[in-house]
């Protein structure tokens, strides 16, 4: 049990040290990572009685543009998308008997900030505890079923089952550990 939980603090930190050097590369060069319409990805792990995740969605996955807003109909959908970044349960749904409650969110994006941008990305974090962490046993992506763009959603992850990854479809937006 003991190596069980130093793998996972292992797994855990090397994923954190890796983030820390990406996003110190990616501060330095101002680069964006390449991304695919319809297409996102979610940097997970699931630590004792914590739940974190990190999105990275095409714009045009979640508004239908990736442009700044161009008339009163995007202006409205992209306003309603912020709102719907206070609450990580527009993302996520965790099982109700897991009792999680949200400690934290974050979004950022150039068109949230009134910048152009060619390709842009929202950029979610989110963090729950929950109370009965054994009844974690899936997780139902939301935000898959706001919009028709987003298909496919890939999920890099750390759990007390290990470390995998595996690609979520819109037609079942569902992990199951």
């Amino acid at each position: 049990m003991k190596i069980k939980i130093l793998v996972t603090v292992l797994l855990v930190s090397l994923i954190a040290i890796g983030n820390c050097f990406a996003q110190a590369k990616k501060e330095k060069t101002h680069e964006h990572k390449a991304h695919s319409h319809g297409n996102g990805s979610l940097e997970l792990v699931i630590d004792g009685n914590t739940v974190k995740g990190k999105f990275e969605i095409p714009m045009e996955s979640l508004l239908g543009f990736e442009n700044l807003p161009k008339n009163a109909e995007q202006r409205k959908t992209m306003a309603e998308l912020q709102t719907a970044t206070a609450s990580a349960e527009n993302f996520v749904k965790l099982p109700p008997a897991a009792a999680c409650t949200q400690v934290s969110v974050s979004a950022e994006s150039d068109l949230f900030k009134g910048k152009k941008s060619e390709h842009s990305d929202l950029d979610y974090t989110f963090e729950f505890v929950c109370k009965n962490p054994s009844e974690l046993k899936s997780i139902k992506f939301v935000v898959m079923s706001k919009s028709t763009k987003f298909k496919k959603l890939k999920v890099d992850m750390v759990t007390p089952h290990g470390q995998n990854s595996t690609t979520i479809d819109a037609k079942n937006p569902i992990l199951n550990f």
